[in-house]
């Protein structure tokens, strides 16, 4: 059946020749374009769309025919996250999937980075094919695969390679490029600036990530047609967007917390139809005791954003930006039949949630399960490392270290090792190459807080780097040691003794376990951390994100370390 047989049936759904599938009565129905909450709604499905939706029971139907009473509940269209990371919280995607269900989110628009990262296009390919099925709607993004240096690059497949993933239907454009990378000179910047060519050819979208960009280098980043940033955390950075034409995203999820932040430019007479609420990425631990999006509008709510604005926040704002505003993000004749029902405007908990027409959760229970991902035997062993040794350090004179601004931002200070209170809380750092390629290189990390053992971790950001961090080289061994034997995933260790470990067997990056078993392990990673002096909190992410190029300032990979503000590979000694 084309796509105008299926219109046409749904018109004569409408016009009562033909009974629905599923009739929802007595609804408050959400409409996202005029952000009203309208009482006395009824619903008609047919199939996977919707037929008719507004006032009265006047309705035909048959013995066939599916009544749902809303009871005056409101009925929102199925939530849409527009930027995730599913494949970089330690979970795998079928315990991703597996989760989302029960949380009001139809549809999921993710990056998938980590593994092409680790695997180029098998990794991506991977999560592609992880994804296809699921009961939940999904699209992509490709990853631009963005290191700190050509050599976190050299798993990146050549943009050619990257076409038939652009000619997917599922595939909406191009993940996230970190605004440095592209007004690189040489092979870095030519490969992102090819890529993002092809893909505007094809009338893809190219999505964003301004951070730190401001003024001339911001609107000269979005001459390349970038067209939405997940990165503002203040007022001032969120307005600077919008008035340039960006699709804006205000993460409320793992990696930042900013609602609370830009709250007030709710009090602003503006419109609000570019902006998105999105999570970034939510962990095991975080998820389990709040939960996902549905957390996210929970505390959207709760500081008092207008619930119009909110669901319109994450509804028919990304389903625009997309350009998938014809299939989802409102509830409207021949529109999918994606929706959640909640008590109130002003109470996210969803009692029902259906996707394609199909329930998917409903008092309180999944209606279905994930689809069993596999998982192809290359997307294991990928910690080959043989024979290697820990570079030394100096003992004397000025030397290069990387000190903690916050959890996440670091900058370059250079320290005395002749001068003992400069060296106060300062520790070895490790980067080693894990794909076999050789290479390594150990610095100093100051404003850690760990004062004793060492941790070790595969999931580092935006390259194949194993980072270990730690106060004495037997300690590092052990760590080293055992997350070959794992395969990857992170290890405390003191001495020789393993004191807590998640193993992520699946490209160094993902446990094969349910996501309940993951928290607790990464719990108690992360307790023994701040039981042995960390004191910044979320130390597993602050290890890992010492390698991305997509937070300032002074960062490090197996070569030495690296300035991300211009490139260049430094050595410890000044």
């Amino acid at each position: 059946m084309n796509e105008f047989e299926k219109r046409l049936i749904l018109s004569k759904v409408a016009i009562g020749e033909i009974p629905p599938d599923t009739i929802i009565t007595n609804a408050t129905l959400f409409n996202s374009f005029t952000r009203e909450f309208l009482k006395g709604q009824s619903i008609w499905i047919k199939d996977d769309r919707i037929a008719y939706v507004g006032a009265g029971d006047h309705f035909v139907k048959d013995q066939k025919t599916q009544m749902i009473d809303a009871n005056g509940m409101v009925v929102l269209p199925g939530l849409i996250e527009g930027h995730t990371h599913s494949v970089s919280n330690r979970y795998g995607i079928e315990e991703f999937v597996k989760h989302v269900i029960p949380t009001g989110v139809t549809t999921v628009i993710t990056e998938i980075m980590e593994t092409g990262t680790v695997a180029g296009k098998d990794g991506i390919e991977y999560a592609v094919k992880a994804f296809e099925g699921q009961p939940i709607r999904s699209y992509y993004t490709i990853p631009p695969l963005c290191g700190l240096t050509p050599s976190e690059e050299i798993t990146a497949p050549d943009n050619e390679a990257l076409i038939p993933f652009l000619e997917d239907p599922a595939c909406l454009g191009i993940g996230e490029i970190y605004w440095g990378n592209i007004f690189l000179e040489g092979e870095q910047g030519e490969r992102v600036k090819e890529l993002v060519a092809i893909a505007l050819r094809m009338g893809k979208l190219i999505e964003g990530h301004t951070a730190g960009a401001t003024g001339k280098k911001l609107q000269a980043y979005a001459n390349y047609g970038i067209s939405s940033c997940h990165e503002p955390i203040t007022e001032e950075e969120v307005i600077e967007r919008l008035r340039l034409g960006y699709w804006v995203m205000i993460r409320e999820g793992s990696v930042r917390n900013e609602l609370s932040g830009v709250k007030g430019i709710f009090k602003e007479k503006m419109d609000f139809r570019r902006l998105i609420l999105c999570t970034d990425g939510v962990g095991p631990e975080e998820w389990l005791e709040e939960g996902y999006l549905d957390a996210s509008v929970r505390n959207g709510l709760r500081i008092g954003i207008p619930p119009e604005i909110l669901y319109q926040m994450v509804t028919i704002n990304v389903a625009e930006h997309f350009r998938l505003d014809h299939l989802i993000g409102s509830l409207s004749p021949g529109r999918k039949a994606d929706l959640v029902i909640i008590p109130t405007p002003g109470e996210f908990s969803p009692q029902l949630v259906m996707c394609d027409g199909r329930i998917i959760f409903r008092d309180g229970k999944p209606q279905v399960e994930p689809k069993k991902v596999i998982h192809p035997e290359r997307m294991f062993n990928t910690v080959k490392i043989e024979h290697y040794t820990i570079p030394p350090l100096p003992t004397r004179g000025k030397v290069r270290a990387i000190e903690l601004v916050s959890r996440l931002v670091t900058k370059e200070r250079v320290i005395d090792l002749d001068r003992p209170e400069e060296s106060k809380d300062v520790i070895m750092v490790l980067a080693m190459d894990r794909l076999g390629n050789g290479g390594a290189f150990t610095g100093f990390l100051k404003g850690f807080g760990l004062q004793r053992g060492a941790y070790g971790t595969t999931t580092s950001w935006d390259c194949q780097d194993m980072i270990v961090v730690g106060c004495d080289h037997r300690s590092m061994q052990t760590a080293i040691g055992r997350l070959k034997e794992m395969g990857g995933g992170g290890v405390y260790a003191i001495g020789g003794e393993v004191v807590a470990e998640f193993p992520a067997p699946i490209c160094g990056l993902v446990s094969l376990k349910p996501m309940e078993t993951v928290r607790d392990e990464v719990k108690r990673l992360e307790e023994c951390l701040r039981e042995n002096g960390e004191t910044r909190g979320k130390p597993m992410l602050t290890v890992e994100t010492l390698s991305t190029a997509a937070i300032p300032h002074l960062r490090i990979n197996h070569r030495g370390y690296v300035s991300v503000r211009d490139r260049k590979v430094l050595p410890v000694e000044v």
